[in-house]
C-alpha cells in the first residue's frame, strides 16, 4: 500500500542518497555539493525548514520526496526527486497531486506555480505538462556547470482541467 506523510529529515536523506541518476545530475546543478552524500546532508537540512515537504513510499520504503514551497506572496515552486522504484508509487503520487496539491494550492491564493527541470529529462516534461504546466522558457546555462533548464509554470485564468475543475480535483 502507497502513502504520503510529512518528509522526516532522514526519509529526505535516504531518498537523495539513492536518488535516480537523472535528478542526482538536476539538483547538483543548482547547488554547491559535488557528491552524493554532502547533497543528501545538505537537502535533510534544508528541507527540514519547509513545511510542505512529504515523503512518498510504499510499504517500508521511502521512494520520494515531493515539496511545494512559496516563493513569495501567490507565487510557488514544486519539485520532486524518487529513487529508482518511482513507477511504484508514481500513479499514486499523480492521484495525490489533482486531489490534494493543486487544491491546497488554490486555497492558498497562488496565481502563479513554477517547476524548472534540466534539459532534456523528457519523462519528468511530460509528466509535468499532464498537470497542466506550460513550458514557459529555456534557461541557458542555468546549471552550475552550464547545464540548460526549462521553466515550467502555470498561470492562474490559464485553461486547464487539472486546475480548478470540480471534476477532476
Amino acid at each position: 500500500m502507497c502513502w504520503m506523510r510529512l518528509a522526516e529529515p532522514q526519509d529526505v536523506f535516504g531518498v537523495a542518497l539513492k536518488m535516480r541518476e537523472k535528478d542526482y545530475e538536476e539538483i547538483s546543478s543548482l547547488r554547491w555539493e559535488d557528491n552524493r552524500q554532502s547533497l543528501a546532508e545538505s537537502l535533510s537540512n534544508a528541507f527540514s525548514e519547509y513545511q510542505n515537504v512529504y515523503s512518498i513510499g510504499k510499504g517500508e520504503d521511502c521512494i520520494a520526496i515531493f515539496c511545494y514551497v512559496p516563493l513569495r506572496k501567490g507565487v510557488w515552486s514544486l519539485g520532486l526527486f524518487a529513487t529508482d522504484n518511482f513507477q511504484k508509487v508514481g500513479k499514486f503520487l499523480t492521484k495525490r497531486i489533482i486531489r490534494d496539491i493543486i487544491p491546497a494550492l488554490l486555497r492558498a491564493n497562488a496565481h502563479r506555480v513554477e517547476v524548472q527541470s534540466i534539459s532534456g529529462y523528457e519523462e519528468v516534461h511530460n509528466w509535468i505538462k499532464f498537470f497542466g504546466f506550460k513550458e514557459e522558457a529555456k534557461m541557458q546555462s542555468f546549471g552550475k556547470n552550464g547545464e540548460d533548464f526549462v521553466q515550467f509554470s502555470w498561470v492562474k485564468g490559464q485553461d486547464d482541467l487539472k486546475w480548478g475543475n470540480d471534476k477532476c480535483v
